[in-house]
Order: C-alpha cells, then sequence, then structure tokens
C-alpha cells in the first residue's frame, strides 16, 4: 500500500508535465510578440543565385590566437637579439593570418523562387532546397524578419 501511495504523486506530477501550458502576459512594458504572417501562392519561377557569407568568427580572437602561434614558431629560431626578433616577427605575421582566417568570406549558389501569390502579389524569396519545383503550390511564412517556404 506504501508503494502505491508513492507512485500516485509521481503519476499525477508526470501527467500534469504533458498538459499544454498557456502563458498570457498583458504587462504593458513587454516588447510587443510579431505574429507570424501566412499567404498562399504558386512557384512561377526558380533561379540560381550566388551568396556570399562572410565568417563569424571574432577576427579579434583570430588575432590573439594566431600572434601567440607566431611567436611560437618564431621563438623557434636565431639566437640571442636575432631570436627576439624572430618570435616578434612571428607574431605579427601569425596574427595578421589569424585575423584574416577568422573573417572569411565563403560563396555559395542558393535558388531564388519567385512566387505569386493567391492575393495578386509576387514575391521573389531566396531559399535553398530541392523541394520545390515550378508550379507548386506553395505557402509564404512571414515572421518579422524572415520570409520563407513551406510545401
Amino acid at each position: 500500500m506504501a508503494r502505491h501511495a508513492l507512485f500516485v504523486p509521481m503519476i499525477v506530477a508526470a501527467l500534469a508535465g504533458c498538459e499544454p501550458q498557456t502563458t498570457m502576459t498583458s504587462a504593458p512594458y513587454e516588447a510587443p510578440v510579431v505574429a507570424t504572417h501566412v499567404s498562399y501562392g504558386r512557384i512561377i519561377a526558380e533561379h540560381p543565385v550566388t551568396m556570399q557569407q562572410t565568417a563569424s568568427g571574432d577576427r579579434i580572437g583570430g588575432a590573439l590566437v594566431g600572434g601567440l602561434a607566431g611567436a611560437i614558431i618564431g621563438n623557434q629560431f636565431g639566437g640571442g637579439t636575432g631570436k627576439d626578433l624572430m618570435t616578434g616577427a612571428g607574431a605579427v605575421t601569425g596574427a595578421v593570418i589569424g585575423g584574416n582566417l577568422a573573417s572569411q568570406t565563403r560563396t555559395y549558389v542558393s535558388q531564388a523562387w519567385t512566387v505569386r501569390l493567391d492575393n495578386g502579389g509576387t514575391m521573389t524569396i531566396i531559399q535553398a532546397s530541392n523541394t520545390f519545383y515550378v508550379g507548386m503550390r506553395i505557402r509564404v511564412v512571414q515572421n518579422g524578419s524572415q520570409t520563407y517556404l513551406t510545401p
């Protein structure tokens, strides 16, 4: 009997966690929630576009790591004043290379999908996908600054 008395509260607590939680706030000072807007339409054109993406690496962190690595390597060469000069030169060279590597730009190919919306408007959305095709009915989802297609 005592064993069952322990299981009942545990089961109730577990099931309470399964109930959908709805939180509504009406505080006047909170940031407004951006509602999602969904439109429907048909893809009328597709063409490839070349995109550029700059790595979000930390240029300063790259310079520090590169400078440290360069100083360690430079310290392996020379003797006396020459060793000091090589360490300094290695640190500067490593910092420049490390900073540049942390902020590289890469290019890639994506698709620009032109959609005729049911309301008569037209939109072009850049989104990489191999599931869409010209003539396909789709949803255009707009959520804040993001716009994307879904089948």
